[in-house]
């Protein structure tokens, strides 16, 4: 239980409450759309760094994957209640494309992965009701929606959370100096996270994540289409690929005739945070985190997955667009979603581990009910600040080695 008990605050009182929301990406958008339309009275501040989803964030892309394939029973109930959503909500509905999804298939779509990389595959696995959502678009319309039902949206540097002298959390305070105060601190921060909680309490180890969750990235780039090879390739599927020397996947063209692979396949960046003394993988301090500046070995390592996806198709087409995503994952690629054990008033609402975007219609509303005491007791335990590490979902998402050597 940590170093207090932390009072249960009713559904009935949330109204009244104020929430300062750090972190504009799916997570923080979401929780704010779902506080604001349950309890309209209330004060709600949604905190990033830029007038529009910041573009070094995870959430921000061209487009992200769309499916409800899990090994796990409770995350694809969560996948299939958020694919409801994305095919009938008019928030989402006009963003979301039912391509299916593929992981590894030869003769289908007139042959569009014919020649792709399949060693000693002999079966392959097709979801029809998969698909992918044009990732940014969705996630500002949310936005949008959320401040004209009552959010007010701030562009700021949150850089501390703030304490009072019992050590609750009673707000952030920004790189300008300027504080928001709440009676309830949301940190929607993904990968800054530790970086964040390191700055806010660095003397205070009970407060540091730990090994909890590490800021990790993923490379992606695009190819540009004539509008003929747009239309051959916009009947293909989502597909995934993740055979040793490929891992990684492909998703149709977009709108504007740009096909898209990605890696998947992690790396972090980690420094010594002086103040705590300790490690932590934090994003590179450029602008945008330098998400436009892949090394070479990026590249290789995305022509890798290029070519084993496509083949022979992929010889002649340039690979542009080149970009770093940045994410929080934990060990198990479970969120964290609870109030911090050692920090009243301090709740997490992040982790999406590289899969977490497709939660977005509905995250919110797990998020809302942990902060009421609600929540469903198996998502309470395997979103806790501490829980059981059964074996990671995905072994690549959890980084094991240095940007630097990439």
């Amino acid at each position: 239980m940590g170093l207090f008990q932390s009072k249960v605050v009713r559904p009935k009182e949330l109204h009244r409450l104020t929430y300062v929301i750090v972190g504009a990406g799916a997570f923080g958008a979401s929780t704010a759309l779902y506080i604001i339309r349950k309890y309209p009275s209330a004060k709600i501040y949604l905190i990033d760094r830029t007038s529009l989803p910041y573009e070094g964030a995870a959430s921000w892309d061209w487009n992200k994957v769309i499916r409800a394939d899990y090994t796990t029973i409770r995350y694809m109930q969560l996948a299939l209640e958020a694919l409801e959503q994305w095919r009938e909500d008019p928030l989402y509905k006009s963003f979301y494309h039912q391509s299916g999804l593929a992981w590894e298939a030869r003769s289908l779509w007139g042959g569009i992965h014919a020649d792709a990389s399949y060693q000693d595959v002999c079966q392959v696995f097709y979801n029809q009701s998969s698909g992918w959502a044009e990732a940014t678009k969705a996630l500002h319309e949310v936005i949008k929606t959320a401040v004209a039902e009552g959010v007010e949206y701030v562009k700021a540097d949150v850089k501390k959370v703030l304490f009072d002298e019992n050590g609750s959390v009673t707000g952030v305070c920004t790189d300008k100096g300027e504080s928001f105060l709440a009676s309830h601190t949301i940190l929607a921060t993904g990968a800054m996270t530790a970086n964040i909680l390191a700055d806010s309490a660095p003397k205070r180890p009970e407060i540091q994540l730990g090994g909890r969750m590490v800021a990790a990235a993923i490379c992606s780039a695009m190819v540009n289409l004539s509008e003929e090879d747009a239309k051959y390739f916009r009947q293909g599927p989502v597909f995934v690929n993740d055979l040793d020397h490929v891992i990684g996947g492909s998703l149709p063209p977009n709108s504007d005739n740009q096909l898209k692979v990605y890696r998947d396949q992690s790396f972090k960046n980690t420094i010594f945070h002086e103040a705590s003394g300790q490690e932590i993988s934090v994003p590179p301090s450029k602008p945008s985190y330098g998400q436009w500046d892949l090394t070479p070995g990026m590249k290789n390592e995305l022509l890798s997955s290029f070519e084993g996806i496509f083949g022979e198709k992929s010889r002649d087409w340039e690979l542009v667009n080149y970009r770093i995503c940045w994410d929080a994952v934990t060990p198990t690629q479970d969120p964290i979603i609870c109030e911090h054990p050692h920090a009243k008033n301090l709740f997490l609402v992040t982790g999406g581990s590289f899969h977490g975007y497709k939660f977005l219609p509905i995250i919110g509303k797990y998020a809302v009910a942990m902060m009421e005491g609600t929540l469903d007791p198996e998502l309470t335990k395997i979103w806790a600040w501490d829980r059981e590490n059964e074996g990671e979902a995905h072994e690549g998402m959890f980084p094991t080695r240095e940007m630097a050597d990439v």
